[in-house]
């Protein structure tokens, strides 16, 4: 009986302190990425910088949705590279959680726009109806269906080694 207490007690930590660290080490997967396939969610709301009211047919049909808001300091690290990523031509929308209209207007006009359209989701309906925890989380739409979604900064690292190669074997963009 004691040799199997001390067979358990030594063996025990020893797989999980293994475990652990293969867990961690595993440079394969991001644990903020998302691949699971669903339809985007029906939605009408208004835009960020004019009255015009918007759904989920008058955006494009491929496209980043990036969900920020003023209030949000890894939105500011993030919004860089989200203005290079306009300039290369992907589409972005932008969807303004949870903010006053008037901060999220200050806020683009000070960093720049890098988005196509701005939904503005005061209340937090479609972030919620998209699983949204916190800000900022992009998603990638094709045909209307949110392929890839990551929850925290996109930035170059992110960008290639989580959308891009969907966004390559799908030929678009």
């Amino acid at each position: 009986m004691k040799i199997v207490f001390k067979f358990i007690v030594l063996i025990l930590p020893l797989s999980l302190i293994f475990t652990f660290y293969f867990l961690l080490t595993n440079n394969e997967s991001y644990p903020g990425a998302d691949y699971d396939v669903f339809d985007i969610p029906k939605f009408e709301l208004g835009s960020l910088n004019n009255d015009k009211t918007l759904n989920e047919s008058s955006l494009d049909k491929d496209f980043i949705l990036n969900v920020w808001a003023s209030w949000c300091i890894t939105c500011r690290v993030e919004h860089p590279y989200l203005m290079s990523l306009s300039k290369k031509g992907i589409p972005v929308v932008g969807l303004n959680y949870k903010d006053e209209k008037e901060d999220g207007l200050e806020w683009i006009e000070r960093y720049g726009n890098p988005y196509k359209t701005i939904l503005y989701d005061y209340k937090g309906t479609l972030a919620m109806d998209l699983g949204v925890t916190g800000a900022p989380e992009t998603f990638l739409i094709i045909d209307g269906k949110i392929v890839v979604r990551y929850q925290g900064e996109v930035n170059e690292l992110i960008w290639n080694d989580v959308f891009l190669p969907v966004i390559e074997s799908k030929d678009i963009f």
